[in-house]
């Protein structure tokens, strides 16, 4: 990069105008003043111009170690350009892992330390990624309002997650259909199967007839913070021809949000990346082109207020779902309400029972209806969705403590946590 630095361009001209004219006075004879020295020249000292560092990006890689006393680590190129990537001479698609010398060669070990690779340049993060990004869509058949059978469609995204044929996207893509085809990058169309739905996760694994599918990189969504940069791929509106790119950041973290079919998603990312109809189930990247989340809702009533399910926390349970198992999941069997603002006595915060569910844990325990659950197995609850989340982290049949308020009076109760009637 080329800088260019202006020097001072302020001048110091003196006034052009004419001189004024002074009347004549009488002359006065002085003393002549001694001759002032002559100063000796003043000899600037020399400018000392130092290189111009380029700002370091806050996408790119970290900056090579500056040069230390010999003996100098040796460095090597462990991987070379990715695959797809255009050869815009970025380091970004490098692995860089240096040795360390000081190791004891006799016994053959050494420290390596591996930097990941971070693309600078967003179009070579789509080209690589586009490969492992699929467009889903879906027939099925209703009955209308006069009992007559009606047919219909829908559309979402997935994403490969094993080379194998096996792909992501969300249970409410697939929910219902009665055939699944997938569309590659490559304009191919391949018929899908559910290999396992969970819909109270709202995530679902299909399976395709192909071996050589390129799947996509699993990241790390809880060092993802507020502020990071992301991007979501899909088959947005079903435009065809190639995916939907938008980018944006991480808004918020541990969301909770109830989707239209009743069930609540706790521990999501929330994204201003534009997320449309047809990007469900598809993936939310980061810097890194690694999945960090699975694009599942957007807020009807806001602007630029998406959610994604974080790819942490939902890792274990894609990989029972390629296995074709469904897992259970605890169930405490209420309903609850934040706390009222005006309520007489007790505590400001936590969740309000207005509800509880014949045949669950909740029933068969001593809570009651009215009761407030500030702690649920060690864990404050300040609102229903901290309960709701203090749920999903623990399995049906664990022992769990529950410390409640009823009366003003607060107390704690063991109950063994359930499971949905269905699983």
């Amino acid at each position: 990069m080329t800088s260019v630095f202006h020097p001072d361009s302020s001048t110091n001209d003196s006034d052009s105008a004419e001189p004024e004219s002074i009347a004549a006075e009488p002359s006065v004879t002085e003393p002549a003043a001694p001759e002032p020295a002559t100063p000796e020249p003043v000899v600037p000292e020399p400018v000392v111009t130092e290189p111009v560092v380029a700002a370091k990006s806050p996408f790119g890689p970290p900056p090579p170690p500056p040069p230390s006393d010999p003996p100098r680590p040796k460095r090597r190129f462990a991987a070379g350009l990715l695959t797809g990537v255009a050869a815009t001479g970025l380091v970004a698609a490098v692995v860089f892992i240096a040795e360390d010398d000081s190791a004891d060669p006799a016994s053959g070990s050494s420290t390596e330390v591996a930097l990941t690779p971070v693309y600078v340049n967003l179009h070579d993060l789509v080209v690589e990624a586009r490969p492992s990004i699929v467009a889903i869509h879906t027939t099925l058949t209703r009955n209308d309002v006069f009992g007559e059978p009606m047919e219909g469609g829908g559309s979402g995204t997935g994403w490969v997650v094993a080379a194998d044929g096996f792909i992501v996207t969300n249970a409410h893509v697939v929910e219902g259909a009665d055939t699944i085809r997938v569309t590659l990058d490559d304009g191919s169309n391949e018929v899908a199967e559910v290999v396992a739905s969970d819909p109270r996760a709202d995530l679902a694994v299909l399976k395709i007839d192909r071996d050589d599918l390129v799947p996509l990189p699993i990241g790390d969504s809880e060092t993802m913070n507020v502020g990071d940069p992301v991007i979501a791929i899909g088959n947005a509106l079903d435009l065809g021809a190639e995916p939907t790119v938008t980018d944006g950041i991480v808004s918020a973290k541990d969301r909770t949000i109830v989707e239209p079919n009743g069930q609540a998603l706790v521990g999501l990312i929330q994204t201003s990346a534009a997320i449309n109809l047809g990007n469900s189930g598809g993936p939310l990247l980061n810097l890194r082109g690694e999945v960090v989340g699975v694009n599942t809702a957007v807020a009807g009533q806001g602007q630029n207020i998406g959610f994604a399910i974080a790819i942490t926390a939902a890792e274990g349970l894609i990989e029972q779902l390629q296995d074709g198992t469904v897992p259970r999941h605890a169930l405490l069997g209420v309903t609850t309400s934040p706390v009222p603002t005006d309520a007489p006595d007790g505590p400001v915060a936590g969740a309000v029972i207005v509800l509880i569910a014949p045949d669950t844990a909740a029933a068969d325990s001593a809570l009651q209806e009215g009761d407030i659950i500030v702690d649920f197995a060690g864990e404050p609850i300040a609102s229903p969705s901290d309960l709701a989340l203090a749920v999903a982290r623990h399995e049906p049949d664990e022992t769990v403590s529950i410390t409640y308020f009823r009366d003003g009076e607060s107390d704690t109760i063991t109950v063994a946590l359930g499971s949905h009637p269905d699983e």
